[in-house]
């Protein structure tokens, strides 16, 4: 029997655990390391006095059915929840000193309705005129590996990027939109330029092409949580896994080779020898631990960006504020020279996350662009939140529930080029059998991306283990000698 390893225990790698033992049953051999005293990763809900309080992220995306699935296998499917639906417009963008509605039917950078941005006092007149025009521009050469900001400016216009696309689509990777690769992040988008030659054509036809369906075959909620917070996702996995294969505040040192295992050297002295190894940490970390069994696969790991972000939650007593909160939310664009990203209307946005006679805001603070302002303390965390709600939407209330959360260095970042570094980074774990690579820094950085990750991985892990097994059987087997018949 093969004995694994996985090393972190955010949502990855409980994800991968739980992967292994429902794939080999009873006969999973592995361990699960984590470096700190709790499971879950960036993935942490606080209860109390009637708020819920996410402190990572606070919902994932349905598109992807990876974490709908485990959530319903995990008995979590009654707790299920999408967003809830608002009038027209749901996300505000500030600009030029106040909240402006987002033109409705825009689907990140795209519009899939004309008339909606005709309307917008968002836009300029030149500015809508370039968005016009995006019919006839031309198709970007196949292959290339273009920025986000280089694909929308070169489609849409720069104004568009700057007030709409660059704030949304960077703000869901906390990057700089100059540096975010268009095919690792959105490669829906340049699909769909190939294919329609348009982006607002290709809208227009994937708009149409929804309504003609039937109302039970449409799309549920984009946005969807648990009702009792996203804790209860890792929690739920943690219940499932047996407590024996699992060790938290246990730091792995490094990784060498012994013969055809690996042997994994722990911070308190001791080792472990192990046939697998499945990596789910950030990739700075398992760049620090392969370092001295691979060099080159290390600097290449470590060539994946990462940058810090925050969260501030705040609660306010419904009477003390006068401002509306008929929407999810707003986005700032990185031209206001503001100190915040976005604010989300948690309890607009979802039920459940403030008591009925107050509100909860969720400010978003750092990413690429503003590192620093997100390695302060929770103190000057709350307050740069305080301050910058004040001046944005006059709330002057005091908070009846103010929690911080700095994610230093939590964010990769998908810069361009990122796929040919993944084909380097990947020739260089397959030249180690048993050794793997799962989580955000790869392919997506979504939950329902790192829970598919992981799936994927122990998936390669046991084809590769029962190929090893039946090649051991076969070599085991005895020759058989044939005796002359006798003359």
């Amino acid at each position: 029997m093969t004995k694994t390893v996985i090393i972190g225990g955010g949502i990855s790698g409980l994800a991968a655990a739980y992967s292994l033992q429902q794939t080999a049953g009873e006969c999973a051999d592995f361990l699960l390391l984590e470096s700190s005293p709790r499971l879950g990763g960036k993935i942490t809900s606080d209860a109390g006095d009637g708020f819920l309080v996410e402190g990572g992220p606070d919902s994932f995306l349905t598109q992807k059915s990876a974490t709908l699935d485990l959530c319903r296998t995990l008995g979590l499917g009654d707790q299920l929840m999408g967003s809830n639906s608002t009038a027209t417009p749901s996300t505000y963008v500030y600009s030029n000193g106040r909240l402006h509605p987002m033109p409705e039917g825009m689907m990140l950078m795209a519009p899939t309705m004309i008339l909606p941005i005709l309307r917008s006092k968002l836009i300029s007149w030149p500015a809508k005129l370039r968005m016009g025009l995006e019919v006839f521009v031309r198709r970007a050469p196949k292959g290339i590996d273009e920025s986000l900001a280089g694909f929308v400016r070169r489609r849409l216009g720069s104004e568009l990027l700057e007030k709409i696309a660059g704030p949304l689509m960077a703000g869901i990777h906390a990057g700089d939109p100059e540096r975010l690769s268009l095919r690792s992040t959105f490669p829906m988008f340049a699909d769909m330029e190939q294919a329609n030659g348009s982006l607002v054509l290709g809208m227009m036809r994937r708009r149409k092409a929804q309504a003609g369906k039937p109302a039970a075959s449409k799309q549920p909620s984009m946005f969807t949580t648990l009702s009792g917070g996203l804790q209860q996702l890792p929690d739920a996995l943690v219940r499932h896994l047996d407590p024996q294969r699992i060790r938290v505040n246990c730091r792995v040192r490094s990784i060498a080779s012994e013969g055809p295992q690996y042997r994994i050297a722990l911070d308190d002295g001791s080792s472990i020898l192990a046939d697998n190894v499945v990596f789910t940490t950030p990739a700075y970390v398992t760049a620090g631990i392969v370092q001295e069994l691979d060099p080159v696969l290390a600097e290449r790991l470590r060539s994946i960006r990462y940058v810090s972000t925050a969260t501030v939650s705040l609660g306010f007593r419904r009477s003390e504020l006068t401002c509306p909160l008929n929407g999810f939310g707003f986005i700032v664009p990185a031209s206001e020279s503001r100190r915040i990203n976005a604010c989300s209307w948690s309890s607009t946005k979802f039920n459940h996350r403030a008591p009925d006679d107050c509100v909860l805001l969720r400010v978003f603070v750092g990413g690429a662009l503003a590192e620093n302002l997100a390695e302060q303390d929770e103190a000057s965390l709350v307050s740069l939140a305080r301050n910058e709600l004040r001046e944005i939407m006059g709330i002057t209330a005091t908070p009846v529930l103010a929690r911080a959360y700095s994610w230093r260095r939590s964010n990769p970042q998908y810069e361009v080029g990122h796929s040919k570094l993944l084909e380097e980074i990947d020739d260089g774990a397959n030249s180690h059998p048993g050794l793997y690579l799962a989580g955000a820094a790869y392919r997506g950085s979504g939950i329902p991306d790192c829970i598919q990750s992981s799936v994927n991985t122990v998936l390669k892990l046991t084809q590769r283990d029962k190929l090893q097994h039946k090649a051991n059987n076969l070599r085991h087997q005895p020759t058989l000698i044939p005796i002359p018949a006798a003359s």
